[in-house]
């Protein structure tokens, strides 16, 4: 159950997981994690995780022939 102030600190990322679903290809990883996230984070779990999304894409562009 979440407090009235967890509730002021989450943070949507059903946006994020439109964009991953619409640019990601069904192979990749970073879009399965993605997708796999509930759809609201407390906002400090949400920067963490970007930096690591960030670097997964970085990895998975870098993988592409």
């Amino acid at each position: 159950m979440q407090t009235s102030d967890q509730a002021q600190d989450a943070v949507s990322i059903v946006e994020l997981k439109k964009l991953a679903r619409s640019m990601l290809p069904s192979s990749s990883s970073l879009r399965g994690l993605i997708l796999s996230e509930p759809d609201c984070l407390p906002k400090e779990e949400v920067a963490i995780k970007l930096r690591v999304y960030s670097k997964l894409l970085y990895r998975e562009m870098r993988a592409k022939p």
